[in-house]
């Protein structure tokens, strides 16, 4: 694993502690996915998927 992905991770972490309790707890989590440019993870809460893309380039996440 290199910076950029351990720094994704951390990023994605952070802004997943800021649901409620309850719903981290909820969550079910599928496959991290990963490219040159993005990182992603995919989760679903209450039957409700998300996607989260931390980009690389400009240090956001993209909730989708």
């Amino acid at each position: 694993m290199n910076k950029l992905e351990k720094k994704a991770i951390r990023k994605l972490k952070k802004e997943f502690e800021k649901l409620p309790q309850e719903k981290q707890e909820q969550a079910a989590f599928y496959v991290d996915k990963q490219d040159d440019n993005n990182y992603m993870w995919d989760f679903e809460i209450d039957d409700k998927r998300y996607k989260w893309t931390y980009i690389y380039e400009t240090g956001i996440i993209v909730k989708h």
